[in-house]
């Protein structure tokens, strides 16, 4: 959907992509409010030292496990640690997830059993029939249990949260803006900036706009949606369907997108709506107030992981530092290059950083996805 805020945490700091793409795997969590044996955390006495909290430590070995079971479970994780001082913030994450495990009630490790014993099935599988995954688990000495112990850890922690927040947190959000909970459903042509396949300039302002007032006109005289969504929409996440979203909180979609969903006449055609993703062309065809107690339940759980995000992401940057100790990581080997001329040049194997760090909050406010609609 190209017009909606981003789901996927992505553009902020706080907890790793590669955590959230671990969460991603995980089935729904079913509270079934039996005990599961718990496997014994990785070993830490054996190997060097690098960091030292509160109450415990890490070794370099425990941490190489933790490094292998997310180059396995998020192949992309590689790529991310080698980015200057990613390692660091990993390994200060995986301290505050362990001082928050260490901290969680019998209530949200239970939570978590039946998803762990799902998690569990899949990677013991998926070790036996892949050798490649065997191999990196063999190098770093990852066994399934120390795989299990990981995943309970971060999903427990993460249920541990969730529970902490109190339905009052989630009204306040609806009481800022109880609109952006309004149902609505309408259906809209987008006349993009960019091609949606290569990012590249497609019109120019005053063309798209042009072009959004030409669709405007045809639908105006009857003009088939359908046909016409298909044939000019740059919106991937409608343009088969007639532009249609159907049953919709505005609180997904970009400001100005947003408030013609909010505001503009039910059963008209708008004009066109400017958001950075191009001009959009929209009917409102049903739009209804909801009081917080007709607020679905699938959109206060999102409430609810929002909030929790943000508190542990509030955690790990207030908090945690000053329960860390020590963080001693080794120093990333450089490379001598000879371009056959006699000149040398350092090379530290570290990936291109770009302008985001690859970490990534859920916030209410979440990062707008590059889309359509905003």
């Amino acid at each position: 959907m190209l017009h909606n805020k981003q789901r996927s945490f992505a553009g902020r700091r706080g907890l790793s992509a590669m955590l959230v793409m671990l969460l991603s795997l995980a089935v729904v969590m079913s509270a079934c409010g039996k005990k599961t044996d718990e496997t014994k955390a990785p070993a830490s006495e054996e190997g060097t030292v690098v960091a030292e909290y509160k109450d415990g430590k890490v070794t370099d070995k425990e941490f190489d496990r933790y490094i292998s079971f997310f180059s396995i479970v998020n192949p992309s994780a590689e790529a991310y640690l080698s980015i200057e001082g990613m390692k660091e913030q990993f390994l200060r994450e995986y301290v505050g997830y362990k001082i928050l495990y260490s901290r969680a009630d019998d209530k949200a490790k239970d939570a978590a059993s039946d998803d762990v014993k799902t998690f569990v099935t899949q990677f013991e599988e998926a070790a036996k029939s892949d050798a490649n995954m065997r191999a990196k688990m063999d190098k770093a000495g990852l066994t399934n249990d120390d795989a299990e112990w990981f995943y309970r850890m971060i999903i427990t922690v993460m249920e541990n949260s969730e529970q902490s927040v109190k339905d009052e947190e989630m009204k306040a959000i609806y009481d800022k803006a109880p609109t952006d909970f309004n149902n609505v459903t309408l259906r809209h042509i987008l006349i993009g900036f960019k091609d949606p396949s290569t990012g590249e300039e497609k019109l120019k302002k005053e063309d798209a706009l042009k072009k959004a007032k030409e669709v405007k006109a045809e639908l105006e005289k009857g003009g088939d949606w359908a046909a016409l969504a298909k044939k000019y929409s740059d919106d991937e996440g409608s343009k088969e369907k007639g532009g249609l979203y159907e049953n919709q909180a505005p609180r997904v979609w970009v400001e100005a997108f947003k408030k013609a969903a909010n505001t503009q006449e039910i059963g008209k055609i708008g004009d066109p709506v400017e958001t950075e993703f191009g001009y959009h062309v929209i009917k409102v065809e049903k739009r209804e107030t909801r009081t917080w107690e007709q607020v679905p339940e699938d959109i206060k759980k999102e409430l609810r992981q929002s909030i929790s995000t943000n508190n542990l992401n509030t955690f790990m940057s207030d908090e945690l530092p000053g329960l860390i100790t020590k963080v001693e990581l080794p120093k990333e080997a450089t490379t001598d290059k000879t371009d056959g001329s006699g000149d040398t040049s350092k090379d530290s194997g570290q990936a291109d950083t770009g302008t985001d760090s690859g970490t990534s909050t859920g916030t209410d406010a979440e990062k707008k996805e590059e889309s359509t609609t905003k």
